[in-house]
């Protein structure tokens, strides 16, 4: 596996917040995001030598592994078979771009939490629908002068397949090339764009970020 850390950690953002979690960060991505900050070409591990990282990192308690990225599913060979090794529930993040690798590990998975990237609205439709009546969450990034047609297609397209799905609108951290959060007015108006369409919209930043941690 192309490994880029392995550590223990206070999950950041999301619905569980807050929650203590082993986080498998994987390296490699098919996408190219302004925000992203994993820049990192990772080390190759076999699965043995990821297994004795976790169990030592196991020790203490832990609510679930996040395996995140880059993109995991772009190795989902490898995780469907480190998955089965695991004590934890499993906490996959993905950018929702490739559904067909998501319905190969989807049973393997607990928790799914899918970012909605503009441009690939197909690819998310469907990774939502395989996982639809999961523990499921949706992030939206929400930028510094975004159109708010673009929060707005998003709640819609999660609204067909599922309107109870939890979606967080997480403004974006400024990092590289991306100066500004967006603003109160911003936030406040993409949260109502939401809720007129949605049950459940939380505005959740990247709290690890405020905390100093990982």
């Amino acid at each position: 596996m192309q490994v880029s850390e392995i550590f223990s950690s206070i999950q950041g953002e999301g619905q569980y917040v807050g929650y203590r979690q082993i986080f498998l960060r994987l390296a490699g991505c098919n996408l190219s995001c302004d925000y992203c900050d994993e820049q990192t070409d990772g080390q190759l591990m076999s699965i043995p030598e990821v297994m004795v990282q976790i169990n030592a990192l196991s020790a203490l308690y832990h609510h679930s592994i996040s395996i995140t990225g880059g993109e995991p599913l772009l190795q989902v060979n490898e995780l469907l078979h480190l998955i089965p090794e695991l004590s934890l529930p499993v906490y996959l993040e993905t950018n929702a771009t490739l559904p067909a690798h998501l319905r190969e590990i989807m049973d393997t998975v607990d928790i799914f939490s899918l970012d909605y990237k503009p441009g690939y609205e197909a690819e998310f439709q469907a990774c939502l629908e395989l996982v639809r009546d999961q523990d499921t969450q949706v992030k939206f990034i929400l930028m510094h002068n975004q159109p708010i047609t673009l929060v707005k297609q998003a709640a819609e397209t999660v609204r067909l397949v599922n309107k109870d799905i939890p979606f967080i609108i997480q403004p974006v951290t400024p990092h590289r090339t991306i100066k500004h959060m967006p603003n109160t007015d911003e936030i406040l108006a993409a949260y109502n764009v939401v809720k007129s369409k949605l049950n459940d919209v939380r505005v959740i930043p990247q709290t690890h970020k405020m905390m100093h941690i990982r």
